[in-house]
């Protein structure tokens, strides 16, 4: 997997540039920088030094971005994890055309490690998997995963942006291969990983937050039918447990701190929910709007002098940018609420996005995997299926993002794609009487 990563990023035009000039890459950029120079996460967009790779490069292209004013200010929308990467590569390397490189030649081995990690844990689950048929095809399980992968060039341009997609995809990858070992061996070892390896997503993106009240659903799963002690279990649950809290909450005390005020998530997304619930949203198929946080923040911001703002009075300027966005949502809802069981529906449908060609192609061979695993393997199948299930509550609950909810979880989409290609295979073998390894030669 790696060498195909590696050839597609360095073949993009954006291998030695900065962050693109729209989407997030150029926050979490401004934040390592000042990360890497000793001022923690912040940001200071009118700092002349940072400024200079953005003006070298494309005066014109970033002209929105250089014209930002503003002191230096504290951080609590981003999540710390791909920041704190950013930092590392630059006390490594100088900040430039190398070190943009190197940070999506990083994203882009994430990818590769996160989907043959993905691919292994189905070896895993397929050779230990209580069913023949599943024990039979586990070699092709993992190549038929790495055949899928191989075939999604959308899922290689989340390597030519300095966006968190890469890592997630490599951490989720990584903590369900630590949480079905755990359970399978009854180790608290391999559960404290997974409980860090969750408080890293969540230090990755901040929306794996939502998946807390979901998780005991999941360890349901890994118990369902075994015979492990309830005291054992409820061992396994708390080492599982602290160590995930142990991982995030001094992140959500400094943010607490910061905000000097009880909001630990930080404002980010309180106001980004704001282009969730807007008629722009209702309107785009739910997809996630813009324009409602840009009028707010234009608003809001049209009563500060951002040349002489200090970084505190900036602070609570985000502060009460939050709480007026959580006042417009809620007045939305509260005028929408007979349109919300829909919004959710138009935002899953949005989010799934395309049904045409190779993508409806992988929908049926999914649909296919579900049938096949409901026959042969319904617990691998309730592995397989509860991430996206969760990610498409989470993708109910708030707003559709062009199919990036999806990304850390598509090696579970991709298995299912794997196992239904194969059920497929041996159901037409068993039909029409071709030869396989049960039956011996013709």
């Amino acid at each position: 997997m790696l060498p195909l990563q590696w050839v597609a990023v360095t073949q993009d035009i954006w291998f030695w540039a900065p962050p693109k000039p729209i989407g997030d890459g150029i926050d979490y950029e401004a934040i390592g920088f000042e990360l890497a120079q000793g001022h923690g996460w912040a940001t200071h967009f009118s700092d002349g030094k940072w400024r200079e790779l953005y003006l070298a490069h494309d005066p014109v292209g970033y002209k929105a971005i250089l014209e930002r004013p503003g002191p230096i200010v504290a951080d609590t929308n981003r999540p710390p994890l791909f920041p704190a990467w950013i930092a590392t590569v630059y006390a490594v390397v100088p900040r430039g055309p190398y070190s943009s490189a190197i940070i999506r030649l990083s994203l882009a081995a994430s990818i590769a490690i996160g989907c043959a990690l993905f691919a292994t844990w189905g070896w895993c689950m397929a050779k230990k998997s209580p069913s023949p048929w599943m024990r039979q095809y586990a070699f092709w399980v993992a190549w038929f995963t790495m055949v899928v992968v191989f075939t999604e060039r959308n899922l290689r341009n989340y390597a030519t942006d300095f966006l968190t997609e890469p890592f997630a995809l490599m951490g989720f990858a990584l903590f369900s291969l630590l949480i079905w070992h755990g359970m399978h061996r009854a180790s608290v070892r391999w559960m404290v990983g997974a409980g860090v390896t969750f408080g890293m997503l969540i230090h990755c993106r901040s929306a794996f937050v939502l998946w807390l009240p979901l998780l005991p659903i999941l360890f349901w799963i890994g118990w369902a039918e075994t015979t492990e002690s309830k005291a054992n279990r409820w061992r396994l649950f708390t080492a599982f447990s602290i160590s995930l809290f142990v991982v995030v909450c001094p992140w959500w005390i400094r943010n607490i701190l910061v905000l000097r005020d009880i909001q630990p998530l930080g404002t980010k997304g309180t106001i980004t929910l704001l282009g969730g619930y807007c008629d722009e949203s209702w309107s785009n198929g739910g997809e996630w709007q813009l324009a409602p946080e840009k009028a707010l923040r234009e608003k809001v911001l049209a009563g500060v002098d951002l040349e002489r703002v200090t970084g505190p009075e900036l602070v609570d300027t985000e502060k009460r940018i939050a709480k007026e966005a959580s006042q417009q949502v809620q007045h939305w809802i509260r005028q929408n609420i007979s349109r919300l069981p829909e919004l959710c529906i138009r935002r899953v449908i949005t989010e799934w996005n395309p049904y045409s060609g190779k993508s409806l192609v992988f929908k049926l061979l999914a649909m296919a995997g579900v049938v096949g695993l409901w026959f042969h393997d319904r617990r691998t199948l309730l592995w397989l299926i509860f991430p996206l299930i969760a990610n498409t509550i989470v993708v109910a609950g708030t707003y559709s993002l062009g199919g990036r909810f999806l990304i850390p979880t598509c090696g579970c989409y991709y298995l299912l794609v794997a196992i239904g290609s194969i059920f497929l295979l041996s159901e037409a073998i068993r039909i029409f009487g071709m030869p396989n390894r049960q039956h011996g030669k013709a």
